[in-house]
C-alpha cells in the first residue's frame, strides 16, 4: 500500500508557504474559524441528541439537504462574482447565525427546532463559502508542487483545529453549559472574514480570467458537464459519496449516539477523545505525506479510502469486543486510523481537480462535490433512525466501515489511462 511514495530530500513544504503574508492571513483565519466550528459541531449534536435522541437524525438531515440546495444552486446566483467577496459575507452570515443560536438559547431555551434552523443556515452559507476558498487556493500558489503543500496546509490547519477544537469542547463543557460552546464559534467567523479582507485582491484573480456571462441552466448544470469531460472524475465522486454517507451514518450520528446511549462509558469527553484521535491521525499524515513523491496517485487516493473503511469498522468492532475500561482507548485507535485514510484521499483527491480545470470549471465540480457530500451524508441521516431501532448501533458502524472499503478497492481498479 505504502510502496507508492518515498520521502522527498527537501524542507517540508509549509514553512516556505508560511513566508507569503497571503497564506499566513488566511490561516489565521481559517485556524480560528475551523475551530470554533468544531465547538459548534460537537456542542450542537451533543445537545440535539440530549434534547431528542435517535430523532437527532434530523438536525444532520436539515443541514445536508441546506447543503444540497445551496450547492447545485448557488452557481445560478455567484458565478461570476468576487470569491473574496463571497468568502467574507458568508463568514459574517456564520457568526450573526451562531450568535443568534446562543442568544436564543440563554433567553427563550433551546429546542430541536432551532438547532434544526440554525444548522439549515450553517450549512447552507458553508457550501457557499468551501467551494470558493478551494477553487481560487491555485491563485495564491499556481505552481503544482506548491498548489499541493496548500491544499495540504489548510487540510492540517482543520485537523488540528479539530483537536484544538475537542479538547477545549470537553474543557468548556466540564464547566459551563454545553451552549457556551457554540459562543466562540460566532467570534472565530468574524475573524476569518477579517483575515480574508486584509488578504487583498489576490482571491479575485485577473481581468484575463473574466468569462462572458452564461445562462443559469448552463451555470446549474456546468460540474455534471465537467465531471463526464474528466477521465476518473465519476469514481472519484462516487467512491467520496459512499464515504459521506458511511461517515454520516457512522461516525457522525452513530457514534456520538453510542455513547449518549451508555453502549460505551465515557460520554462526551469519551466522544472528544475519539474526535480528537482521528484528527491527530488526519494531520499527523498529512504532516508526513505531503512531503512524499507519489509514484500512482490514483492508488494512494483509493488506499486512503480503504484505510478509512478500516478505522471505521474498528471503532465498532472497539465498542462490541473490547473490555469496557479500554473501549473508548481502543475506539480512538480506531478514529486514528480514520483520520489517516481521511488525509491521505484528500490530499491526493484536491489537486486531481486543481491541475486538470480551470478556476472556473473546478468551482463548479467543488459545487457538485459539496452537492453529492450533502446527498450523501442526507442519505446517512435519513437512514439513521430506522436503521439505529432495527439493528444495534455497533454493528451499523462496522457496516458502514466495510462498505466504504470495499469501494476504495474497487475505484482503484478503475485507474484512468491520463
Amino acid at each position: 500500500m505504502w510502496k507508492a511514495a518515498h520521502p522527498s530530500d527537501a524542507a517540508h513544504p509549509y514553512l516556505e508557504l508560511f513566508k507569503d503574508r497571503g497564506v499566513r492571513l488566511l490561516w489565521v483565519g481559517q485556524a480560528l474559524s475551523d475551530t470554533g466550528s468544531e465547538l459548534y459541531r460537537l456542542g450542537a449534536i451533543w445537545l440535539a441528541v440530549n434534547i431528542a435522541g435517535p430523532d437527532a437524525a434530523w438536525l444532520p438531515i436539515a443541514q445536508s439537504t441546506a447543503m444540497l440546495i445551496l450547492a447545485l444552486g448557488a452557481g445560478a446566483v455567484i458565478d461570476g462574482m468576487s470569491p473574496r467577496w463571497v468568502m467574507i459575507w458568508a463568514d459574517i452570515a456564520r457568526a450573526l447565525v451562531s450568535g443568534a443560536v446562543v442568544l436564543v438559547g440563554m433567553t427563550l431555551g433551546l429546542s430541536l427546532p432551532l438547532l434544526i434552523l440554525a444548522g439549515v443556515l450553517l450549512a447552507g452559507l458553508q457550501a457557499v463559502f468551501d467551494p470558493a476558498l478551494q477553487a481560487v487556493v491555485p491563485r495564491l500558489m499556481p505552481e503544482p508542487h506548491r498548489l499541493r503543500a496548500l491544499n495540504g496546509l489548510f487540510d492540517v490547519t482543520g485537523r488540528l483545529a479539530s483537536i484544538a477544537g475537542s479538547i477545549l469542547g470537553a474543557a468548556i463543557a466540564s464547566v459551563a453549559p454545553t451552549i457556551q460552546l457554540l459562543t466562540a464559534n460566532s467570534a472565530s467567523f468574524l475573524t476569518s472574514a477579517g483575515s480574508i479582507a486584509a488578504a487583498g485582491h489576490r482571491f479575485d484573480g485577473t481581468a484575463q480570467e473574466k468569462v462572458r456571462p452564461v445562462a443559469v441552466s448552463e451555470r446549474l448544470a456546468r460540474g455534471w458537464r465537467v465531471a463526464r469531460a474528466t477521465p476518473g472524475a465519476r469514481t472519484v465522486l462516487a467512491t467520496a459519496g459512499v464515504s459521506y454517507a458511511t461517515r454520516s451514518l457512522g461516525f457522525a450520528l452513530g457514534l456520538p449516539l453510542l455513547l449518549a446511549q451508555g453502549g460505551v462509558a465515557g460520554g462526551l469527553p469519551a466522544l472528544a477523545l475519539i474526535m480528537t484521535a482521528q484528527a491527530v491521525g488526519d494531520g499527523l499524515t498529512n504532516l508526513v505525506t505531503v512531503t512524499w513523491k507519489v509514484s500512482n496517485a490514483w492508488r494512494f487516493l483509493c488506499d486512503g479510502y480503504i484505510l478509512r473503511g478500516v478505522g471505521l469498522a474498528s471503532i465498532g468492532f472497539a465498542a462490541l469486543f473490547a473490555p469496557p475500561e479500554m473501549a473508548p482507548i481502543a475506539m480512538a485507535i480506531g478514529g486514528f486510523v480514520l483520520g489517516v485514510g481521511g488525509s491521505i484521499a484528500f490530499l491526493q483527491m484536491m489537486p486531481f481537480f486543481q491541475t486538470r480545470l480551470t478556476v472556473e470549471d473546478a468551482t463548479a465540480i467543488f459545487r457538485l462535490r459539496y452537492a453529492i457530500l450533502a446527498g450523501s451524508t442526507l442519505l446517512g441521516a435519513l437512514l439513521g433512525p430506522t436503521v439505529f431501532r432495527l439493528l444495534p448501533v455497533s454493528w451499523t458502524i462496522i457496516a458502514c466501515g466495510a462498505a466504504l472499503a470495499l469501494a476504495g478497492v474497487w475505484a482503484r481498479r478503475r485507474q484512468p489511462s491520463d
